[in-house]
Order: structure tokens, then sequence, then C-alpha cells
């Protein structure tokens, strides 16, 4: 018949009879296997090399060193050499764009698209070989809206221009031009070569457009010039030293 445990038997090793520091002593020689676990330690316990202690203290006043003397160590003067320039960046710097005098800023748009003309008047606006001259042209100088009628639309049939008279018939020049580029040449071909009449602002040219749009496009001719168009165009008159910003050839506010 088996026997059941006795309360002494089911009680933990260190029971409340048991004294622990009589306990302890008695490990004294206990085996080595008790021994060492008696000298376990926690992992990050262990105690620290005197030697990794003392190359740490050797690292700090190096480095302390060091930096007391950064004034000249890390200085300026001792990195960098006399008369140094830095060199140019190569990100491009947003220059802002300044003020253009009317006058300027038309005339270097409109000589752009006066390339187109300058086949048959010449870069000089001088003409020949049966095409008339724009230097001291009466049309050119004139009121603006035949000018404008001439360019946009082409001329056929006879016309005199400075005493002569030209039967060719002269193509629409300006077909595809807006008003930015439509009043540029006109002002350009108005203001060189010795012509010296008023500036075309692009809300003239605006109206040019709207009136060759209303006679439908087709070619002119000079007696049409004379009877409709010999006129100025409705806007305006710019000043040729107004300052324009080069990008909407709006007038800048002059401050008060």
């Amino acid at each position: 018949m088996a026997t059941s445990p006795s309360n002494r038997d089911l009680q933990p090793d260190l029971g409340e009879t048991i004294n622990v520091s009589e306990a302890h002593a008695a490990m004294k020689d206990a085996p080595t296997a008790v021994g060492r676990e008696k000298s376990l330690r926690e992992n990050g316990m262990e105690a620290v090399s005197l030697w990794l202690i003392l190359v740490s203290a050797v690292v700090v006043l190096v480095a302390g060193s060091v930096m007391g003397q950064g004034g000249s160590f890390f200085g300026y003067g001792e990195l960098v050499k006399d008369d140094y320039m830095r060199g140019k960046s190569p990100v491009k710097e947003e220059v802002p764009l300044q003020p253009i005098p009317a006058l300027t800023l038309l005339q270097k748009e409109g000589q752009k698209q006066y390339a187109a003309c300058a086949s048959c008047h010449q870069t000089s606006g001088a003409g020949g070989g049966g095409f008339p001259p724009l230097a001291g042209s009466e049309w050119v100088t004139g009121n603006t809206e035949q000018l404008a009628m001439i360019i946009h639309n082409g001329v056929g049939g006879p016309i005199e221009v400075a005493g002569n008279s030209y039967s060719g018939n002269m193509g629409a020049i300006g077909a595809n031009f807006g008003p930015k580029e439509l009043a540029a040449v006109m002002t350009f071909i108005r203001t060189s070569w010795g012509n010296n009449a008023s500036l075309v602002t692009p809300q003239m040219a605006e109206e040019a457009l709207k009136i060759s749009k209303a006679r439908g496009g087709s070619p002119t001719t000079a007696e049409e010039l004379k009877k409709n168009h010999d006129k100025m165009l409705p806007g305006d008159t710019l000043d040729p030293d107004t300052l324009l910003d080069p990008e909407t050839w709006e007038p800048i506010p002059v401050a008060e």
C-alpha cells in the first residue's frame, strides 16, 4: 500500500524551520558546481575592465585638448588661402527683370518680327528691285490704321510711295501677328532709318486686328486705304521713355 507524503515533505526547500544563514554557510563545503552557481551575475552587471577605464580616460583627455585648441585648429584663416574667391554657384540665380523704356522694348521685339519683311524691303528699309522703301514712306509714318491694314492684309494693285509708283502685290506679312507683335513691328519701322513717328501700343494693335477681321481679311488697295483707313488707331499715346514691365508690357506706376 502506497504511503502518502507527509506535510513535511510537501514543504518548500526553505521552509520556516530552515535557517537561511546556516544553509548558506553549509554551502562553503559544497561541490564545485554549486560554487559556480553562487558566482553567476546578471547580464550587464559584470565588472568593467580597469584597462578599458584607463583607455577611455586617455581618449577624453586628448579630445579635450583638441577642443581646447579649436580656435586655431578649426579657424577660417587656417583653412582658407589669402585672396580666396568663392567660385560661381552652379545654381542659376533668379534675377528680377528690370523695367525697359517703351521705345527700347518695342524696337527690340519689332526687329525680330521685321525679319519677315527684310527680304523685300531690305534690312536698311530702302527697298529696291521693284519693292517700295519703308524709310521715308508716308504710308509708314502716316496714320497708323493704314499701316496696320497693309501689314496685316497685304496690298493688291498699284500704290505710290515717296513719289514712285509700284504695281506689285504685297502679301499679308502680319497675318499671324498678335497685338504685341503687330505693335512692335509697326513701332520698329516707324522709328527706324530716320523715320520719326509715334509709337504703336499693343492696345492700338488689338483695335487694328478687330478692324481687319471686320473687313474680311482680303488684300487692301491704295484706294481703300485712303477712303476707309486714313486715320489713327484708337488708344492713348505712349511716351517713348515710359518704363514698361518686360513681361506684361504694362507701364510701371510712378512712385509719388
